[in-house]
């Protein structure tokens, strides 16, 4: 970078319109620890002073008390950063759009929509039946910029339904892949959330005796899973290892609940199976840490989608501040959970014990009235109790809880 490209970005950030000179020089030296002792600083100071004025970013002292005289060449004492010009206020002007878009001809679009609609325009025009392809690849060809439609899905646009990713853009997203291990053939995968209880549950279902009863095993988190979904459905292709049951293992706070939620939502409109109705526990008894206690209606709302006989008490749960840990069901407890005695995907799926053991660690299920957003938490105390229980749990249209429950295929 060159003394004036160096004097341009100092000058760029400064707040005031007159800028000494020296501060400018001072920017300088620092880009070239050779420049201050050169004996040629002045020349160069000065040729770059006369470069930013010809850029039309400064505007040099009209009279000669704006000079230093002292030495030869003269360097002005202070510069003056132009006034910005005002952008203009006029309305776009109308353009024409093809049938796809006719929508835009009866919008008051900004500069920014038209800006967006122009390239799709051409395209739609160009090439009607362009064929679908990632959507970096289309961002790049239609505005030079890989990301530019990175959020597309986020627009007031497509979420209006107006403008569609995959019939106007010929596009479609293309997120990271969901990470996924074939640990056997059976017909299921379950998706952890958790890193050590990952690797845990590799290492019991990696080494579980009749590998016929075991299937696939995935990791992913928050966005990234729920963006990554939809990849599952091509490496059940790629192997011809369809499933037929959908898992999770999650924390049990609100994140995860809602998490899981749009996870299973969006699961679902890629054609992974259904879940069923049905929901049990997986046993054990860890400790409940404390987390910041959930309003009663933020907590009603993230539990809505849980089966009836478990919500309430998994409201009062999160409205307690408490939530459950992946990490309080370490490798040994896991292991002495999950036994090779029984057939295992019962075990991941219904458990064995009790239908609600959050239920019986606060004493009790309670009612939706007990946890009324308008009457608050009345009258509901939980016992003192050192246990709860981790849960497992199947994606669902409806629900993709930690808790889990079985599903059945699309048909």
């Amino acid at each position: 970078m060159s003394a004036t490209d160096r004097m341009a970005a100092h000058l760029a950030q400064q707040p005031r319109q007159r800028v000494h000179f020296d501060v400018l020089a001072g920017a300088a030296d620092a880009g070239d620890s050779s420049l201050a002792t050169s004996p040629r600083r002045r020349r160069i100071l000065a040729d770059a002073a006369q470069a930013l004025q010809r850029r039309g970013l400064a505007q040099l002292p009209k009279d000669s008390a704006g000079w230093d005289y002292s030495a030869q060449p003269p360097l002005p004492r202070w510069v003056k950063r132009p006034q910005p010009v005002r952008s203009s206020r006029r309305r776009p002007v109308h353009r024409a759009f093809v049938q796809q878009l006719s929508f835009a001809t009866t919008l008051n679009l900004t500069a920014a929509d038209y800006a967006l609609l122009g390239p799709v325009n051409a395209l739609l025009r160009d090439e009607p039946d362009a064929e679908i392809v990632p959507i970096a690849d289309r961002s790049y060809q239609l505005f030079g910029d890989e990301k530019r439609l990175k959020d597309i899905d986020r627009h007031h646009l497509v979420v209006k339904g107006l403008l569609d990713v995959e019939a106007h853009l010929r596009a479609r997203p293309a997120p990271a892949p969901l990470a996924m291990f074939e640990l056997g053939p059976a017909p299921w995968m379950l998706i952890v959330e958790n890193t050590a209880a990952f690797t845990s549950l590799r290492e019991i279902l990696g080494a579980w005796p009749d590998r016929g009863q075991v299937g696939w095993l995935g990791f992913g988190s928050g966005d990234q899973l729920i963006a990554s979904i939809p990849t599952a459905l091509a490496s059940f292709r790629e192997r011809d290892h369809p499933v037929d049951t959908l898992l999770m293992y999650a924390d049990l706070d609100l994140d995860g609940l809602h998490c899981a939620q749009q996870a299973s939502h969006h699961a679902q409109t890629v054609g992974l199976p259904p879940a069923d109705a049905r929901d049990r526990p997986l046993p054990g008894s860890p400790d409940r840490a404390t987390a910041l206690p959930a309003a009663a209606s933020e907590a009603l709302t993230a539990t809505a989608w849980l089966p009836p006989h478990i919500a309430p008490s998994v409201a009062r749960l999160l409205a307690d501040g408490l939530v459950l840990r992946q990490e309080a069901l370490p490798l040994p407890h896991l292991r002495a959970l999950l036994t090779s005695d029984a057939p295992l995907l019962p075990q991941l799926r219904d458990g064995a014990l009790p239908a609600d053991p959050v239920g019986q660690a606060h004493g009790g299920l309670h009612s939706p009235e007990e946890l009324s957003p308008q009457g608050g938490l009345q009258g509901v105390q939980a016992e003192p109790s050192g246990r709860a229980d981790q849960w497992l749990g199947s994606a669902s249209p409806q629900s993709c809880p930690p808790l889990g429950q079985p599903s059945r295929p699309a048909p």
